[in-house]
Formats: C-alpha cells, sequence, structure tokens
C-alpha cells in the first residue's frame, strides 16, 4: 500500500516542497483504506511541470478517473469522485473522505494502486 512518504518523493522530483496534505493508504484510525487526497506547493513552481502533470494526469489510464488542480497556490491531485464528494458536501463538512473509505473500499484500493503508476508517470516528467 502506498505511503505519503513515497507521494513526496515522486513529487519532490521536480522541486522542493514547501507544503503538502496527503492523505494515502491504510488510515490507522479506522484501519479502512482512505481514498487519496494530495496537496501541495512547490518552492517554486514550474509551468513546464505543471504541464507535464496534467499531460500525465490527462492520458493516465487506470482503473479510476484522476483529475488535477492548479487553479490556487497548492496544487491537488484527486480521484475525481473524491473531488465531486467534496463539491456536494456541505460548506465546512470535514469527514467527505472517511465517508467515502466506509462506503466504498473497493474505489479507495483501486485508487491507491492506480496513484502508484501515476506517481511513477510524474516522476519521468522532464523538469
Amino acid at each position: 500500500m502506498i505511503e505519503a512518504r513515497e507521494v513526496v518523493e515522486a513529487l519532490s522530483v521536480h522541486g522542493g516542497i514547501a507544503w503538502s496534505r496527503i492523505s494515502v493508504g491504510r488510515s490507522v484510525l479506522s484501519g479502512l483504506v482512505s481514498p487519496p487526497l494530495i496537496v501541495w506547493r512547490y518552492l517554486e513552481p514550474s509551468a513546464v511541470v505543471r504541464r507535464g502533470i496534467s499531460e500525465c494526469v490527462d492520458t493516465f489510464s487506470g482503473s479510476v478517473e484522476w483529475g488535477v488542480n492548479f487553479e490556487r497556490r497548492n496544487w491537488t491531485l484527486v480521484p475525481t469522485r473524491v473531488r465531486e464528494a467534496f463539491a456536494r458536501a456541505a460548506p465546512g463538512y470535514v469527514n467527505v473522505s472517511s465517508d467515502l473509505a466506509v462506503a466504498d473500499q473497493d474505489f479507495c484500493k483501486a485508487a491507491n494502486d492506480d496513484l502508484v503508476s501515476l506517481l511513477d508517470s510524474i516522476k519521468n516528467i522532464e523538469s
């Protein structure tokens, strides 16, 4: 099962990480596999890296659909289903990820498995 450390290592190939919030793998509290949620900020964001990550996500063929967002200071990489669940949630509702974990472990496991391959592609972007 993928760990947050592996996500940071893959993203760090393209520059120093100033900040991140990463939720992947199995929750130590519930024992359930969490849906991937990756939010990070580079010390010096690069347009080349942004384009490369966007292309990787757009062309990725995995078990679940993925989306990336560069509109704010912090960049996000999440399965589309996770992004949609957050969009439907009431403002301030904090249990979106845990609700998905309880409702659909097959999705959460597939998304975490996909993430390994997706990060391999991202690591190989020329920056």
